[in-house]
């Protein structure tokens, strides 16, 4: 098999994959499940695949998967209005985890920051929180302490720069889709509003996604290395 044969049928084999990933995405009642503290949150499966592209295949390779994906997504799963949403957001993603790939470490350790600072922004305008408001700050706390985890581990030498890019991207994904939305709804206060909440919740999940993808590039690399083992 040739490398452009090759290309072609890594090319649609994740495809595939991102597709199978977005279903599941839909599948998980995330929302619900946060009593409805984040609207239109995912856990963000099939980010774990562009991952995979921002660090094996090429930048023009990564954007092609990142458009395709969107839009088959959008045709089979949703509408003309998700598809805009997502392709803000997969770009803006996109770009900046191309940005940081190979300054992970910086990248967790200011989404740190960042989400601490959300936090910080939701007292101050909510000091006493209910319901949903202190779900939301208990969130993003918890996706501040998952960047400061990523960081430290990832100084240590435990776990490679993946997760911070993928918090990376994850952040910038909703960050995306909230401005689109600011533009569209003519509503500036989402970006104060609703923001935070994205941001923090998109350091939790980030968190999430990046470590899945280590361990799967950790596995696949492994089983390459056995196979080139067993052919020698």
């Amino acid at each position: 098999m040739n490398a452009t044969t090759q290309k072609i049928t890594r090319f649609g084999l994740l495809t595939a994959l991102a597709l199978v990933l977005g279903l599941m995405d839909r599948a998980i009642p995330l929302t619900a499940l946060l009593g409805g503290a984040a609207p239109g949150i995912k856990l963000g499966l099939a980010n774990t695949v562009l991952l995979y592209a921002v660090y094996l295949m090429d930048g023009w390779s990564a954007l092609l998967l990142m458009f395709v994906k969107v839009v088959l997504s959008g045709l089979i799963y949703g509408s003309l209005t998700a598809i805009l949403y997502s392709l803000a957001g997969g770009i803006l993603s996109l770009a900046v985890m191309l940005a940081v790939r190979r300054r992970a470490r910086e990248a967790s350790l200011a989404a740190f920051v960042l989400a601490a600072a959300c936090d910080a922004y939701l007292l101050y305008r909510n000091p006493h929180p209910k319901g949903q408001m202190l779900l939301a700050v208990i969130l993003i706390a918890a996706g501040a302490a998952a960047c400061l985890a990523a960081w430290i581990l990832n100084r240590m030498g435990k776990i490679r720069d993946i997760p911070g890019t993928s918090v990376a991207g994850a952040i910038a994904h909703n960050a995306g889709q909230v401005l689109v939305a600011a533009v569209l709804l003519r509503t500036p206060a989402l970006l104060t509003v609703y923001l935070p909440v994205l941001a923090g919740v998109g350091a939790v999940v980030g968190s999430l996604t990046g470590i899945i993808a280590e361990r799967v590039f950790r596995a696949l690399r492994l089983n390459t290395h056995e196979t080139e083992k067993n052919r020698e």
